[in-house]
């Protein structure tokens, strides 16, 4: 398997590699490849990723089952979003200061049965984590709390037991600079960058891929209605100022990637499968799982 891969200048973290998806070969798990778990995104559910929009040949798990993988996503109803009010009511939240707690304990306890439920079914002792959108930031936040762990760590440096890789998918790795916007997690984000920045766990082992898509410039004075107009509002509320800023229509590529991890930009690819502001249409562009892109990424899996 052979894929074209030059350097993306300028990234603000680290150099990062842009792969011509299209051209790339099917990927082949090993015998011995880990299970796969997914992770949701901000207001996704299990649904979005085994069967959008009723379907399964379309969804990420498909596509990679079809290529050997054994795949499980963590279980998470729409609804259940809603337990990050927990923390919208505390000071806190208002003054940017929570952490995972416990606006997100409850979705770490669903990524921890469902790694430790993968494990037990394939009888092996890691998994590879695959987390979207929010699903990266909060799988680096499972990889570090010890409640996860199968035992308590000797020392904070040590991640969880039972993860391999790590593979981000358009996630907001960073909260905007204070000065320019607010955390919109109520610095559960933030929280979670301080204490496990960058690729925190490379020197352990722990193996961290960055995935951010380059489909939309933003711009401010677009007509609204347009994407370039959309990504503005999204990009801003990332990074604090998305006026030109590139991305997926969603996140943007400086707030993509982590230093020290192997950071990818795939060109033409969009932050979901449903349409932007939306989870009941389909986009019908190209997304980081649909069929003909998940190879892009899933080569560092193998």
């Amino acid at each position: 398997m052979t894929s074209q891969i030059t350097p993306v200048p300028d990234l603000a973290e680290s150099k990062a590699l842009t792969i011509d998806w299209r051209s790339l070969g099917k990927v082949v798990a090993p015998p011995e490849a880990p299970p796969v778990v997914i992770l949701p995104g901000f207001g996704n559910d299990t649904g979005d990723y085994e069967c959008p929009f009723g379907d399964k040949d379309a969804a990420i798990a498909t596509a990679l089952r079809n290529r050997g993988w054994r795949v499980f996503v963590v279980p998470l109803e729409r609804r259940d979003w809603l337990n990050v009010g927990r923390s919208v009511l505390s000071r806190d939240y208002w003054t940017s200061n929570c952490t995972c707690d416990p606006g997100y304990r409850w979705y770490l306890n669903r990524v921890r049965s469902t790694v430790d439920m993968a494990r037990c079914e394939c009888l092996c002792d890691q998994v590879d984590l695959i987390g979207h959108s929010a699903g990266g930031w909060l799988g680096r936040a499972f990889t570090g709390d010890p409640l996860g762990f199968d035992s308590p760590p000797a020392t904070p440096d040590v991640p969880h037991q039972g993860v391999r890789t790590l593979v981000t998918l358009g996630t907001p790795q960073r909260p905007p600079p204070a000065e320019l916007g607010r955390d919109m997690t109520g610095g559960a984000l933030r929280w979670v960058d301080v204490q496990w920045p960058g690729a925190h766990f490379a020197s352990a082992g722990l193996r961290y891929v960055c995935v951010a898509g380059r489909s939309v410039t933003a711009d401010r004075n677009a007509p609204r209605r347009t994407l370039a107009r959309y990504a503005h509002s999204s990009y801003s509320q990332v990074c604090g100022d998305g006026h030109a800023e590139e991305g997926d229509c969603v996140v943007p590529l400086s707030s993509a990637h982590l230093p020290g991890a192997k950071n990818v930009v795939l060109e033409g690819v969009y932050h979901s499968t449903s349409r932007v502001g939306t989870y009941g249409q389909p986009a019908e562009r190209p997304w980081y799982g649909s069929d003909t892109v998940v190879d892009a990424w899933a080569q560092f899996l193998v």
